[in-house]
């Protein structure tokens, strides 16, 4: 059993909830977080949890999106919410294949070292894809007007998050911005594309916690859940605001920054 108590909980679930939408990486900073404070790395049944967390937090700010490509994909006629759905779905199969056979792998790679490659990696990959963005005279401004090749790019972009520190959100995002999506357009693409890849992962491990039994007391994953859904949602809103009025450069320069502190600090 994990001695996690109620207030590491709280703190980890915000730092999820936060850094899940935001293109700085969660897993980063869940392994990052724990380092700093000199506490054991959480167990998995806490990391699905605060998981299924973020995704009911996506759940909550796009359930109209969400009804609408729902409602569309049982109908016969075709139309853009149909089509988004079907794109999102394709575009998840990437990381739901590597995920499945690469997750022993993975969980050999949850290092400091990692984490801190990967988050200047990326940095310098977002703000040179919002740079790019700049000089493109058309942008794709909507995300239900995505095309095929786009989404199934995007998507296996995003498999690459499987490596601790890359951000899933950064790596979709990034790609998005490559592929001459709007700032807005990336985003909330991103988001909705967190929903089946959350949904699934969360699933599976959640399958193979029930059958382990669970680490994590039950008053902790409670307080994780909730702190990571309603800091989930003040992520979201937030980021969709932000993006209205200012670039993605900020996020870029702060991971560059995290990722030489914890080199230095913890290599």
């Amino acid at each position: 059993m994990s001695n996690m108590g109620v207030g590491e909980a709280i703190i980890l679930g915000i730092v999820q909830g936060i850094t899940e939408f935001l293109p700085v990486s969660s897993s980063g900073h869940l392994i990052a977080i724990p380092a700093m404070f000199g506490w054991d790395l959480q167990p998995y049944d806490f990391d699905v949890i605060i998981h299924l967390a973020t995704l009911a937090a996506i759940l909550f700010v796009f359930r109209s999106d969400v009804h609408e490509m729902m409602s569309a994909f049982f109908k016969h006629h075709a139309s853009v919410e149909k089509q988004l759905a079907r794109k999102l779905i394709a575009a998840s199969i990437p990381v739901f294949v590597l995920g499945f056979f690469l997750s022993d792998a993975t969980d050999s790679i949850r290092t400091i070292q990692v984490v801190a490659v990967m988050l200047i990696v990326w940095g310098i990959l977002l703000m040179a894809a919002d740079r790019a963005l700049r000089a493109r005279r058309f942008v794709v401004k909507q995300a239900k007007h995505v095309s095929w090749v786009q989404a199934i790019i995007i998507g296996l972009i995003q498999s690459i998050a499987l490596i601790p520190g890359t951000s899933r959100s950064g790596a979709t995002i990034t790609a998005g911005l490559f592929l001459g999506l709007s700032r807005d357009a990336a985003a909330r693409f991103s988001f909705l594309l967190a929903i089946p890849a959350i949904a699934g992962a969360g699933t599976y491990v959640l399958i193979e916690t029930l059958s382990t039994g669970f680490q994590t007391s039950g008053s902790a994953l409670i307080a994780g859940f909730f702190a990571a859904m309603l800091s989930g949602i003040v992520a979201i809103q937030f980021l969709l605001a932000f993006v209205k009025r200012a670039s993605f450069h900020l996020f870029g320069v702060y991971r560059i920054i995290l990722g030489i502190l914890l080199l230095i600090f913890f290599v």
